[in-house]
C-alpha cells in the first residue's frame, strides 16, 4: 500500500516537508515564550512572502501570542503607528526590513526586542531584490539562532489559538490603519471559522494551494495558516508574475488560489499564445475579493476560468459575509453575492432607515453566526444606527432578491455641480474600453464653481496605445456627460496596496505634479 506523500511548503526554489515546518514553528515557540512571550503578547512581523512567514506565525500562536503582519510598503512612520498601537512585545523582520523597524522605533522611543530573519538567495533571486540583503546586520539576533536554542517544541498550551486571534489591522488605504480587538473567541467559534473557511476558500488535506497575494494581508495570511494546519500543499509565490502563475497551476496542478481584481486583468494583458500554454482545468476554486471587480474583467474571467471562479464580500471587522460563484453572477452580473452563514446585508441611510430596493446607500453588514463581536484598540466600540451591524464605508444596493451590488466608498464620491458621481460606475466604463488594464477615477479641485472635476488614471494593457481625447470619447457613449472625465491621465502604474485597493490620497497629494491628457 502506497503512503501519502508529505505534504510540502514551496517557495522559489526552496523547498520544506511540513513535518518540519511544524517542528521548526515549535522551537521557536519555545524561545519565544523563553523570551517572556506571554499569552496575549502582540509580536509584530515584517517579512515577504516565504517558508519562514508561515513558520513564525505559527509558532507565535503557540505560545498564544498574537501575530501582528505589517505592510512591507510601510514608512517608518506608518509601521511606528502600529507598533505603538498595538504595545508590541516584540518585532520579527526580513533584514531588508530591519532599517525601517529601526527608525520606526525611534519615532516612538520604544526599545522593543527585534529578532532578524536572514533573507536566503533563493528568496533574493525568485523576488529579484539586490543580493546584498542576503547579509544580516548583526545589530540583532537571528531567527535561526532562536530555533536552533531549543531542541524540543513547546507542548501544547490549551486556548493558545484563541489567544492568539485577537487583534488584527485593518488595511489603511483611506487612513491610518485600525486594530480589531475581538473577543476571545470560544472552541465552537474556532471550529466553526476553521470549517466555514476550508470549505468555501476550497481546503483539503492533500490538495494543492498556491499563494499569491501578501501574507502581510488578513485573508491571504489566514488561508495559508489553515492551510499548514490541515495538510494541504502550499506552494508560495514570493512577489506577484502573471505568467509564474500559470505556470505554478499547470505544474503543481494547483486547486486553489486566491487573488484580487488587478490579478485577474494582469493576468488578461498577457498574450492569448501565453495564456494557452498553460492548463488551469485543475482549478477548483479560484478566489477573488478585496476591490471591487469590473465586471468586464468578470466576465472575461469566467469565460477563461469557467465554474471555478468564485467572489466574496467581506471586511476585516465581520469577516465575509457575501460569496457569490460564476453561473450566479452570470444571473446577476456586478453583484458580489448575497449573504451567507448568517451574516446580513442592510441597505439604509445615515440614519440607519432602510432604503428600498435599487436605492444606493450605506451598505451595513453583520458577520456570520459565530464571527465575533469586537471594539477598535484604543478607540472603543463602532457605533452605529442600526442596532448589531456596522458601516465600514461601503455605498451600494440591494435588488428585489437580496443580491448585493457595491458602488464604492463613501469618501470617494464625487460631488460635481451638487450631484453625487460614484468613481466605481465610470472605472467600470473604461475598464471596459480595449487595451485598457487598470484604471482609477477620482474627484480634484475644480477652478470653477461646479466643485470637483472628474479625473482619471489610466494604465494600458503591454502593447496597447491609449489617446486620453479617443477615451472620453468612447465615454460619452456610455455614460452621461456630467461623468465623463474633465482630465484623464495615463500612467506607468496606479498607487494599489497588493490587496488591490488604490490610494487615491495619493494620487490626490501628487495631483498637482501631474501633466494633463
Amino acid at each position: 500500500m502506497n503512503e501519502a506523500p508529505v505534504p510540502t511548503i514551496t517557495c522559489g526554489a526552496r523547498v520544506r516537508a511540513q513535518p518540519d515546518a511544524h517542528d521548526r514553528a515549535g522551537r521557536l515557540a519555545a524561545a519565544l515564550a523563553g523570551a517572556g512571550v506571554e499569552r496575549g503578547d502582540r509580536v509584530a512581523v515584517m517579512a515577504r512572502n516565504d517558508i519562514e512567514f508561515l513558520e513564525i506565525s505559527l509558532a507565535i500562536a503557540g505560545c498564544g501570542g498574537n501575530p501582528v503582519p505589517i505592510n512591507t510598503r510601510w514608512r517608518p512612520a506608518e509601521v511606528a503607528h502600529v507598533l505603538g498601537d498595538c504595545g508590541a512585545r516584540l518585532v520579527i523582520a526580513h533584514t531588508e526590513f530591519v532599517p525601517v523597524v529601526e527608525a520606526a522605533r525611534e519615532q516612538i522611543s520604544s526599545d522593543v526586542p527585534l529578532l532578524e530573519v536572514a533573507m536566503p538567495e533563493e528568496l533574493l533571486a525568485e523576488a529579484g531584490l539586490d543580493r546584498n540583503l542576503g547579509r544580516p546586520t548583526g545589530r540583532h539576533p537571528l531567527l535561526e539562532e532562536w530555533i536552533d536554542s531549543r531542541i524540543e517544541p513547546l507542548g501544547y498550551i490549551d486556548g493558545a489559538i484563541a489567544d492568539s486571534m485577537g487583534l488584527i489591522y485593518t488595511s489603511g488605504t483611506t487612513g491610518a490603519p485600525k486594530g480589531v480587538f475581538r473577543e476571545r473567541m470560544t472552541p465552537h467559534q474556532l471550529l466553526s471559522i476553521a470549517g466555514g473557511t476550508a470549505q468555501r476558500m476550497g481546503l483539503a488535506p492533500g490538495g494543492q494551494m498556491l499563494v499569491a497575494g501578501p501574507l502581510y494581508h488578513t485573508s491571504p495570511n489566514a488561508i495559508a495558516v489553515l492551510a499548514l494546519r490541515m495538510g494541504t500543499d502550499i506552494t508560495i509565490m514570493p512577489r506577484w508574475n502573471s505568467e509564474k502563475f500559470l505556470q505554478h497551476i499547470d505544474r503543481k496542478r494547483i486547486q486553489q488560489a486566491k487573488v484580487v481584481p488587478t490579478m485577474l486583468s494582469r493576468l488578461l494583458s498577457l498574450p492569448a499564445d501565453v495564456r494557452a500554454r498553460y492548463d488551469v482545468s485543475s482549478l477548483t476554486h479560484f478566489i477573488h475579493s478585496a476591490a471591487p471587480c469590473p465586471p468586464a474583467v468578470k466576465r472575461a474571467a469566467i469565460d477563461w476560468f469557467g465554474d471555478a471562479l468564485w467572489e466574496f464580500y467581506g471586511n476585516t471587522e465581520t469577516g465575509t459575509v457575501t460569496w457569490i460563484s460564476a453561473s450566479e453572477w452570470l444571473e446577476h452580473p456586478g453583484s458580489v453575492g448575497r449573504p451567507v452563514d448568517g451574516s446580513a446585508v442592510l441597505v439604509a441611510d445615515e440614519h440607519g432607515n432602510t432604503l428600498p430596493a435599487g436605492e444606493t446607500g450605506r451598505v451595513y453588514v453583520r458577520g456570520a453566526d459565530y464571527w465575533p463581536r469586537f471594539t477598535y484598540l484604543n478607540r472603543g466600540a463602532p457605533e452605529s444606527p442600526v442596532e448589531g451591524m456596522i458601516w465600514v464605508g461601503d455605498l451600494g444596493h440591494l435588488d428585489e432578491n437580496g443580491w448585493l451590488y457595491l458602488s464604492g466608498r463613501s469618501s470617494e464620491i464625487i460631488i460635481r455641480g451638487g450631484v453625487n458621481i460614484y468613481p466605481t460606475e465610470i472605472e467600470n466604463a473604461i475598464m471596459a474600453l480595449d487595451g485598457v488594464e487598470d484604471v482609477a477615477v477620482l474627484g480634484l479641485p475644480d477652478s470653477g464653481d461646479l466643485g470637483e472635476a472628474v479625473t482619471a488614471y489610466v494604465l494600458a494593457r503591454p502593447g496597447a496605445v491609449l489617446d486620453p481625447g479617443g477615451i472620453r470619447a468612447a465615454l460619452r457613449d456610455r455614460i452621461a456627460d456630467y461623468k465623463v472625465p474633465a482630465a484623464v491621465h495615463l500612467v506607468e502604474e496606479l498607487p494599489r496596496d497588493d490587496s488591490g485597493k488604490v490610494y487615491k490620497r495619493r494620487l490626490r497629494e501628487h495631483a498637482a505634479g501631474t501633466t494633463s491628457g
